[in-house]
């Protein structure tokens, strides 16, 4: 297809982040996804990055404020299919999955009013086991998304664009190392039950433990997540890949 052809030419000659991306949004508006963003699912060690939502997105401004603002990272059921997904996938076959709640179902209809039509999802697999992903709508929609063509032609775009996005990212000079954030298995545990709406006192009783000796776990994991309180604890753990849902 004409289409991926004059992409993969163009990229490969991109200089900058900012023209890679300009060029990835003008081949899918050409297959009609005019509404993009790309994440960082998991920290990339390989470049030095960490996990980011929006890395690169030209959503509505609105609708991004209005994510950060309700916190939508944590139940964003889109987010979640990233990291288990072995490709592309629509969000309306999301939206069948036995596990979505009527929290995600309100969530996903707020995107459709926020003119976000005809989703997909395009996770990506890094080095080092890294993740990304890439989510694609319609502003005014009518895409085909039943035609396995045009998702396969996406799908080459996309893996396109981050093969290059990490090529472009290690040639970065004197990039600063991050500090690894490692949590236990147990804080592990606990920062996942806190994800899922457990108290403290809950998740005690869940695994064993005493609710005093939840918060020491709590604390430790809030000082090396950098976070002065749980929700942007349990957020960057998302973030980083360390807990899932």
């Amino acid at each position: 297809m004409q289409i991926i052809e004059d992409f993969i030419d163009a990229s490969n000659k991109a200089q900058t982040l900012e023209v890679l991306f300009n060029l990835y949004k003008e081949a899918m508006s050409q297959l009609g996804f005019d509404r993009l963003i790309f994440s960082l699912m998991t920290d990339h060690m390989a470049i030095h990055r960490r996990a980011g939502h929006g890395i690169f997105f030209n959503y509505p401004e609105d609708w991004m404020k209005y994510y950060v603002q309700k916190n939508f990272e944590v139940i964003d059921p889109v987010r979640r299919q990233m990291y288990v997904a072995p490709s592309i996938f629509t969000w309306e076959g999301v939206m069948q999955l036995p596990t979505i709640t009527e929290n995600q179902s309100r969530f996903m209809n707020e995107g459709a009013d926020a003119k976000l039509h005809d989703g997909i999802g395009i996770p990506l697999r890094g080095p080092r086991g890294a993740i990304a992903g890439i989510g694609a709508a319609s502003s005014a929609g009518g895409v085909e998304l039943q035609n396995k063509n045009l998702l396969s032609y996406v799908n080459l775009l996309s893996q396109q664009f981050y093969t290059v996005y990490l090529a472009l990212e290690m040639q970065e000079a004197n990039r600063e190392e991050p500090a690894f954030v490692y949590l236990t298995d147990r804080e592990q545990e606990v920062m996942k039950w806190l994800a899922n709406g457990k108290t403290k006192s809950e998740i005690g009783d869940i695994i064993g433990i005493s609710e005093h000796t939840v918060h020491t776990y709590v604390k430790a994991s809030l000082k090396k997540l950098d976070a002065n309180n749980t929700t942007l604890g349990v957020l960057k753990a998302l973030q980083m890949g360390l807990i899932q849902l």
